[in-house]
């Protein structure tokens, strides 16, 4: 099952997969921010819902659930890599742990009958879980220890984040942490909601963090991103059309092609001086959102990039100013603070971009900073040769940023 990494790490079935250049599609976005001024305040029956889930200015996929005597029923049309459809039914403990899953993914606009992309089933007993992946004529079965109550999304993590979050409202209790795990993804998580006031509560995981409204009963009515790697906003509507959305997506891919991934990988490379020079990493997009004091916060290090650390690798020593760094594969990190940016160059690689040991940074490196009177909206690295000398550049929004080297013979 093709897993998901939008912007963090935290793999299993496709979840809203955001990165969309709104054009044409704009209609809808006003339709659903229609639809949410005309909602009234959510109340203690939460039998039947709906969530919008945007990135930044985007609209990336919508869901709507039932409930109905210990099973719900999930409905979801999400846009990338491509538009899909997602359904999903699944019983429940008294605890609210789902213990039988089954969940189709379906292409859009595939005639009748037609078999399901991914058939997902899923069994969880007391202190285990099983799951057999189909697709196509390919069978995928695992199974796996798990500690007991574990969160399991189905689908999206919205619906558990509203029901842990609901428990929360019925306790004493300051928080609720339990562990956590997506499906189809090789490791147990967690996953905290806490109190911020009577109207209000905190959901974090362990790669991210959000600030949601709730209703008296606690159930979800907007979420925002505070930190973390999945930046999602999401807001809750009474019910939402699934299949008319569907329609749409569909519509604007057919003429605008498939969205693709979130943060497409690229590489840069460079021969400068005789130096073979090469840079993986992912490019993310602006999608109208306030980037470095926002997206990046000030004052923390960042993977410059998204998703996977971003690589670097020279055949030649380099030197950037008075700081030689020798031939070899790196990974390239960045401080950015309002008087400044620093590179940071770290000796370990291929870990995720999560996951920055700073016992391992070898070089410090300042950055010049200019401002660009044109908007860069996806994230760009780019090598210069200059002759016998050569700059790193790093550029994105209206942000460019520069290391000059030479190449140390």
């Amino acid at each position: 099952m093709e897993p998901f990494r939008p912007e963090g790490r935290n793999p299993g079935i496709p979840l809203p997969n955001p990165e969309y250049p709104m054009v044409s599609f704009r209609r809808f976005a006003l339709s659903v921010l229609t639809l949410l001024s005309l909602v009234p305040a959510i109340g203690q029956a939460q039998a039947s819902g709906a969530f919008v889930v945007r990135l930044g200015r985007d609209t990336t996929s919508v869901e709507r659930f039932t409930e109905s005597g210990g099973k719900i029923v999930l409905d979801q049309v999400a846009r990338a890599p491509r538009v899909l459809r997602r359904h999903a039914s699944y019983a429940l403990t008294p605890g609210g742990t789902p213990t039988e899953v089954d969940l189709l993914v379906t292409g859009v606009g595939v005639p009748t009958g037609a078999p399901p992309l991914q058939h997902l089933t899923a069994r969880v007993m007391n202190d285990s879980i099983s799951i057999e992946i189909r697709a196509d004529t390919a069978v995928r079965r695992s199974g796996r220890a798990l500690p007991a109550g574990t969160a399991i999304p189905v689908i999206s993590p919205w619906l558990m984040y509203d029901r842990l979050s609901a428990r929360l409202a019925r306790s004493k209790a300051d928080s609720v942490h339990t562990a956590m795990l997506f499906l189809g993804g090789p490791d147990v998580s967690w996953v905290a909601v806490r109190r911020l006031g009577r109207d209000s509560v905190d959901i974090e995981t362990e790669f991210d963090r959000y600030h949601a409204k709730v209703d008296k009963a606690g159930h979800l009515l907007a979420v925002r991103p505070i930190r973390g790697t999945q930046q999602f906003s999401v807001d809750r509507v009474a019910t939402i059309d699934v299949d008319a959305t569907a329609a749409a997506f569909a519509a604007q891919e057919q003429q605008g092609g498939p969205l693709g991934p979130l943060s497409p990988r690229d590489t840069a490379r460079a021969t400068v001086a005789g130096a073979n020079l090469w840079v993986d990493y992912g490019r993310p997009s602006v999608r109208g959102r306030k980037i470095f004091g926002g997206v990046v916060p000030w004052g923390e290090v960042w993977r410059t990039g998204a998703n996977a650390a971003t690589q670097f690798k020279t055949d030649k020593p380099l030197a950037f100013g008075s700081t030689v760094v020798p031939a070899g594969m790196y990974t390239l990190w960045t401080l950015p603070t309002p008087d400044g940016w620093t590179l940071i160059i770290n000796g370990e690689t291929g870990q995720w971009g999560t996951e920055h040991h700073a016992d391992k940074d070898l070089y410090r490196i300042p950055l010049s900073v200019e401002t660009n009177d044109s908007p860069v909206e996806r994230f760009l690295i780019h090598i210069a040769d200059q002759g016998d000398s050569g700059q790193l550049h790093i550029v994105w929004d209206k942000t460019v940023l520069a290391a000059s080297f030479t190449v140390q013979q």
